[in-house]
């Protein structure tokens, strides 16, 4: 509609121009009518070329602090960039975005608009501020470009995306009682299945020829370029048994789930407590079991967590519990009946 307005508009003032230019039989007035029907075409070719090489890319900017994960309920950034390698302009571009919450499945859109540079094109900052944990993707589908004089907006599919991980919100302090949590601690043992090894980490140092694979720490080595080994202590310490249920029967009960569990194992953690965190991966149909020493380590678990699939069952994880792992005797349990989040300890069999 706005492109009709401005064409009608632009045909009066190329109607009186020519008005003009044959009454007065003037050299401007045929000059400037002369402009008036080529700059249209001209304008509407620098937009096909434009649209034929302009790109788009998209880049998580983490969060306003720089850390590694962003947290829910404050703002996080993306990094929009309009790539054009042509020596034309576009004043007005539009990028249509979708924002998409992959562990909640949860989804809208959003539209921007930039102006397009020459050669080097255009970046925006983009914030957003999640108030579900998860793995919030942002993508570019389609992109607008209008030409110059806004006669034409020519529409070009993309394909661009990022994401970044939303941690949940610390919602404040559990007054918990240490005597009951001890019900549902485990005294730690080695086990021999692969990537059970639950043994205290007493340092990391550097790799030396003959350590095994299993004890290299990955993301600390990526950091410094070198290979770096977790240096592991005897088997003696306890640890807190505790199971998450993904139970989702809507998003505010899976929020719940999430930030009171993420809270209290926090703030076990702090007070010098090993956490060795389980939850029921529906996609594998296994327990996946992870031993939280840091808060590090429990971001990691959640950011490893928000791949899995949810359920609506509440006591899906704890079915299996008996079966799976007898050695257990008790656990703390962190569910929801649908109206608050439950967290007890839980005897198993």
């Amino acid at each position: 509609m706005e492109s009709i307005i401005r064409l009608i508009i632009y045909s009066i003032l190329l109607f009186i121009n020519g008005l003009m230019y044959y009454f007065l039989h003037s050299h401007f007035y045929f000059m400037l009518m002369v402009i008036m029907v080529v700059s249209p075409f001209v304008s509407i070719i620098m937009a096909f070329i434009i649209r034929k090489y302009a790109d788009v890319s998209i880049v998580s900017a983490i969060n306003s602090t720089g850390g590694e994960y962003a947290a829910q309920n404050e703002r996080a950034y993306f990094y929009i960039k309009i790539s054009n390698p042509t020596p034309f302009i576009s004043l007005d571009t539009i990028i249509k975005l979708k924002i998409r919450n992959i562990f909640f499945e949860t989804e809208g859109y959003h539209k921007i608009s930039m102006p397009v540079k020459i050669r080097k094109g255009s970046q925006i900052e983009f914030p957003i501020f999640a108030t579900l944990p998860g793995i919030v993707e942002l993508s570019a589908e389609k992109i607008y470009i209008k030409d110059l004089m806004g006669f034409v907006k020519l529409k070009k599919k993309i394909s661009a995306k990022a994401d970044t991980t939303i941690m949940p919100e610390i919602i404040g302090e559990y007054d918990y009682d240490k005597t009951a949590l001890e019900q549902g601690s485990l005294e730690s043992e080695e086990s021999s299945k692969k990537g059970h090894d639950f043994s205290d980490v007493q340092e990391i140092r550097e790799y030396i020829p003959g350590d095994k694979l299993m004890s290299i720490h990955w993301k600390l080595s990526a950091k410094r370029d070198i290979l770096m080994v977790k240096d592991r202590a005897s088997m003696s310490d306890r640890q807190l048994v505790a199971l998450i249920e993904l139970v989702k029967n809507n998003s505010a009960e899976l929020n719940m789930v999430l930030t009171s569990a993420y809270t209290l194992i926090n703030q076990i953690v702090n007070d010098g407590t090993t956490v060795r965190l389980m939850y029921w991966s529906e996609l594998r149909y296994e327990y996946e079991t992870l031993r939280i020493d840091y808060k590090s380590d429990l971001d990691d678990a959640f950011s490893k967590m928000y791949y899995e699939k949810t359920y609506q069952d509440m006591n899906r994880g704890a079915n299996y519990m008996a079966s799976v792992h007898p050695e257990i005797k008790s656990y703390l349990h962190i569910t929801s009946d649908g109206e608050r989040c439950l967290m007890n300890i839980r005897e198993n069999g």
